[in-house]
């Protein structure tokens, strides 16, 4: 079915979509339909990840490089609205969190030029736009002004429009905006993520599941539910304990786990106190923004002094690792120069702190961190948050940025491209931060609090297993 599809997209020289829910082999399908091109297609997509996951299918498959250009809808109008200054009315090389918006307005100005057009043209045959259900409206206005250009396929799955922009733009509405001008080209059936797993009961499951919430109706957790999907009941007052001890029982699994909240903004500080009352067996996720990491640096560059510098990597540090005071004396967490006695417990430790306290340099700061993370009294609980830190820190000591915040700001473009630094097996999240990814376990730590779609999502990022911890009622709630 895949590979007829996959000519279908290549022969469609109109607007058209594909419905493609979680773990169908969109990725697969869309290097197929690529590969079977005779000339360049453009290949659109929402993050730097993604791009990626998409050049690895195509290098996997063996499509010819010359037959594609993949890059993010950012990126690639921001490149263009900079190539074209005076047309698009754009010079701003690093556009902010708020200048996005009038960026995809300039970029949709622009690609109505008669020059535009015939560029675009004569660089591509056909475009292919990648998790449209993340599409803001302004950027699926853009999207239809490129289709008036070239034949424009969008891939999606509107039960996973779960992003949150924050200026307040709405994901693209399919039912208005996709269904009565794009033609439908075809659904993916085979739950190929699942199948892949052996866990071919969970998938086929998990394909009925989905079928129930795009029709409104509640989850089935009763009939004919393999064994891979394991019920909890929870009464509310005892939730916390039934999260812990799900979450200890899945550590000694074998593989990738992920715990998972809802993707509201209330839930993100639930994983950072879940993952340190776990004493950091599982390690919990920052957003891509990095505001915490942002913080720390700012508060860095501008502290007056080494004692007040200190303090601050200090209340950082205790944002990162359990027990950071028992490993330090009563003198070092004052951010004083300390005196070794025959009590101190740990001397290294005190050193470190002391070096940094009389030379405050960025390499003093590394040396202390790295004492603290050897430490048998501490255990890092936001790997994700700690490890970009170390990477901001030796990358102002390489001079890759005049100060730290230069280096934070490199950091943060170079991690969008690279992903982020931390590989742990074991970790807690948001659906917001792990849709698309995929994990061997998943648990989902309050299934009441989930509407429908953070439920799908949630549901869809195990291959082998799912857990829903719940209070028993009709799920979604």
């Amino acid at each position: 079915m895949s590979d007829d599809l996959a000519i279908t997209l290549g022969n469609c020289m109109v607007k058209g979509y594909v419905i493609a829910p979680a773990g169908y082999g969109k990725t697969h399908l869309i290097a197929m339909a690529v590969k079977a091109a005779s000339k360049r297609q453009l290949v659109l997509t929402h993050t730097f990840a993604g791009v990626n996951s998409i050049k690895a299918k195509m290098a996997a498959l063996k499509v010819p490089a010359a037959l594609y250009q993949i890059d993010t809808i950012a990126s690639w109008s921001l490149k263009l609205c900079l190539a074209y200054p005076k047309g698009s009315g754009w010079n701003i090389d690093a556009p902010s969190s708020k200048q996005w918006d009038k960026l995809y307005e300039s970029c949709t100005g622009l690609l109505t030029n008669a020059f535009i057009r015939h560029i675009i043209l004569c660089s591509y045959a056909g475009v292919y736009v990648d998790e449209y259900q993340d599409c803001s409206d302004l950027q699926h206005t853009l999207v239809c002004r490129l289709a008036d250009i070239l034949p424009c396929r969008v891939l999606g799955d509107p039960m996973q429009a779960i992003f949150d922009f924050d200026n307040g733009q709405k994901p693209v509405d399919w039912d208005v905006s996709i269904y009565p001008y794009f033609e439908c080209l075809g659904k993916l059936e085979t739950p190929w993520r699942w199948e892949n797993a052996g866990a071919h009961l969970l998938g086929a499951w998990l394909k009925k599941s989905r079928e129930r919430l795009e029709k409104g109706l509640k989850l089935d957790l009763v009939n004919d539910v393999p064994f891979s999907v394991k019920r909890i009941y929870a009464d509310p007052d005892f939730l916390p304990q039934k999260q812990h001890t799900s979450l200890m029982k899945l550590f000694a699994s074998d593989g990738s786990v992920i715990a998972l909240h809802g993707g509201d903004q209330r839930f993100k500080e639930k994983t950072h106190a879940l993952a340190r009352m776990l004493s950091g067996k599982f390690s919990s996720i920052e957003e891509v923004e990095g505001r915490a990491l942002h913080s720390i640096i700012k508060k860095l560059e501008s502290s007056k002094n080494s004692k007040v510098a200190f303090l601050h990597a200090l209340d950082f540090a205790k944002k990162c690792f359990t027990g950071v005071n028992n490993a330090l004396t009563a003198g070092t967490k004052k951010g004083e120069v300390a005196n070794q006695i025959k009590t101190t417990k740990y001397p290294v430790m005190l050193k470190a702190a002391n070096l940094y306290l009389g030379d405050p340099k960025t390499k003093n700061l590394i040396a202390f961190f790295m004492e603290l993370m050897k430490n048998p009294e501490t255990s890092p609980y936001r790997r994700d948050l700690f490890y970009r830190f170390l990477h901001v820190l030796k990358m102002h000591i390489d001079g890759e940025g005049d100060t730290l915040i230069e280096s934070a700001e490199l950091y943060q473009r170079d991690m969008r491209h690279s992903g982020r630094p931390v590989r742990h097996t074991k970790l807690i999240g948001t659906t917001l931060l792990v849709k698309g990814l995929e994990y061997d376990h998943v648990i989902i730590l309050d299934a009441d609090s989930l509407d429908a779609k953070d439920l799908y999502v949630a549901m869809t990022r195990g291959a082998k297993s799912l857990t829903i911890i719940y209070t028993g009622n009709p799920l979604p709630a």
